[in-house]
């Protein structure tokens, strides 16, 4: 039976924003055409969609700030989950205070509007605004204050004792088939909770935006991705496969009838923006371009280098199926903890091994898909030897582009950007200076150091990445029913936003207002009107201790997001 929400008697205009973390219409469409999601069917019927083109890099912290701002990365600084080499060599997390300048919430406030926060990466630690906060992903645990004010964690841990911000993903190896089914029952469980509890806020607190983020898209499709993967049935070709089809089926099923519940329950002047911040596909290789650097002749390291190669010969022992095949599980399973507890030291290899007195460039995370060039700057960030920044820029640049898999025979690279063409604002000085995309992020660059080949090979591994393209689905009283075919970008959301409740937009925010959603009528009535930019800077400080910096380190891992 769908939930029912008595709404109050209220005419002003409201807007729930609801973020799918990596949902694709590679996958819901078919479903869609098959049955398998009837509420999202009926959705679209009466909707604006299309795809939402993410940022570049499509990685979590990058999108979300720029959904949070409307800006770019050169804008808001955000361009991993760790701070940019360029601001703090010691790279600590990132949080909420480490985004520049406004956030949705901040202008909403300034408006006098009240804000309802649920579950939004980056929103840790939960900050005073004209509404309620509960923290999401880069929360440490629940054991921290994760909400906004204070006396709702309480409200929070009586009324729903299982609520958990994250899964702990570093409990299972999902290469084991019963491990594999307990993390998906413990994935269905979380999603129970947090949409319990956002039927709860949306009844309990006044609220003019919304904005509520889950996680179950993105958490089971980094994970089993080839399970699911339209495009090929290999991986649910055997018994075991179909099971876990079926049970991820099953899942999305349930998020379904969430978002027809949703839906049912919008009262007349209420819009509701489906978004995600990025798309998905399969992961089929890692470049090692560390590995490449070092060959190059541009990045040196420490002696202690040597000892990781031990630990890289039992990895691949751990990672090989033929192995796999003729060993026990408790046998392989002991190996694999081995593996995992010797990787999750809290120093990142980076830090630990390479002698960035002798290293010209490195290739700093999977998040960032950047290569930082280590030259001294000045205090605007500009290095100061522009002639020498250009040759190794340049240079690096050309190796890339001519990289060849030897698998195939054909290029790896699609595409190399240096910082400026991407990203623009006070703020790019903090941005890798060089950043890329191979075989549309099928191919990872990653940052392992230690490995001997350039590439290495994930075909036979269930891992999924990121896209650029994400969903947008907008439902209100003035939106046409359409499918939009135009580009959708993410830094687009907050301007619609905030013209979808009649509130001027920002100068300094860089998306447009997607007006081909609105009717005409909305559109001769109600101009776009522009105001000067709403400051909000918080400051920047690393507000994790050691130990709540490894519960997050050892979550990110289990996401492949750092190794």
């Amino acid at each position: 039976m769908a939930k029912v929400i008595q709404h109050k008697m209220n005419n002003d205009r409201r807007l729930i924003l609801l973020g799918l973390d990596g949902a694709t219409f590679d996958l819901l469409m078919p479903w869609v055409r098959e049955g398998k999601l009837p509420h999202l069917k009926r959705i679209l019927s009466s909707s604006a969609y299309g795809e939402l083109n993410s940022t570049i890099p499509c990685t979590t912290p990058v999108a979300w700030s720029t959904v949070f701002t409307g800006k770019n990365a050169g804008k808001h600084s955000i361009y991993d989950f760790r701070e940019s080499f360029h601001r703090n060599q010691k790279r600590p997390l990132i949080s909420l205070k480490s985004i520049q300048g406004a956030t949705l919430w901040h202008i909403f406030s300034h408006f006098g509007k009240r804000s309802v926060l649920l579950n939004v990466p980056l929103t840790y630690p939960p900050e005073p605004l004209n509404g309620v906060m509960v923290s999401g992903m880069m929360t440490p645990d629940e054991n921290v204050d994760y909400t906004f004010p204070l006396q709702l964690k309480k409200e929070i841990s009586a009324r729903f004792p299982n609520y958990r911000i994250n899964i702990d993903i570093s409990k299972y190896d999902t290469r084991f088939h019963q491990d594999a089914l307990s993390f998906l029952e413990e994935v269905e469980k979380s999603f129970s909770t947090r949409r319990d509890l956002l039927f709860y806020l949306m009844e309990n607190e006044r609220w003019d935006f919304l904005f509520a983020v889950f996680v179950l898209p993105d958490r089971i499709q980094h994970l089993f991705w080839k399970y699911i993967d339209p495009k090929n049935d290999s991986f649910r070709s055997s018994k075991a496969g179909k099971e876990i089809y079926e049970r991820i089926v099953s899942l999305y099923s349930m998020e379904d009838k969430f978002l027809g519940e949703i839906y049912d329950n919008l009262a007349p002047q209420d819009y509701l923006f489906i978004i995600s911040d990025h798309g998905f596909g399969g992961t089929d290789a890692y470049i090692n371009v560390n590995t490449l650097l070092q060959n190059w002749g541009y990045l040196k390291v420490k002696h202690k280098a040597i000892s990781k190669k031990a630990f890289f010969k039992l990895w691949r022992f751990g990672e090989s199926k033929p192995i796999a095949k003729l060993m026990p599980d408790n046998i392989q399973r002991l190996i694999r903890k081995t593996i995992r507890k010797r990787r999750s030291s809290f120093r990142s290899e980076i830090e630990e091994l390479v002698d960035y007195g002798r290293t010209k460039a490195f290739f700093g995370s999977i998040p960032s898909q950047g290569i930082y060039i280590n030259i001294e700057r000045d205090k605007r960030g500009i290095p100061k030897n522009r002639s020498k920044y250009d040759i190794i820029r340049n240079d690096i640049k050309n190796r890339l582009l001519e990289i060849i898999d030897p698998s195939d025979g054909k290029r790896v690279i699609d595409t190399v950007y240096f910082a400026e063409e991407l990203f623009y604002g006070d703020f790019v000085k903090w941005a890798p200076d060089i950043i890329f995309i191979a075989r549309n992020y099928s191919y990872l660059g990653r940052q392992h150091i230690g490995l001997s080949e350039n590439i290495s090979y994930y075909f036979n591994e269930p891992n999924g990445f990121h896209r650029r393209e994400g969903i947008f689905i907008a439902v209100g009283p003035d939106i046409e029913s359409k499918n939009i075919n135009s580009d959708l970008n993410l830094q687009d959301i907050a301007p619609t936003v905030l013209y979808a409740l009649g509130h001027p937009i920002p100068i300094d925010m860089d998306g447009e207002t997607i007006t081909e959603i609105f009717n005409s009528k909305r559109l001769d009535i109600e101009e776009i009107k522009k105001i000067e930019k709403i400051n909000f800077n918080d400051g920047w400080n690393n507000i994790y201790s050691d130990e709540e910096a490894e519960r997050i380190y050892s979550r990110l891992r289990s996401l492949g997001y750092i190794e």
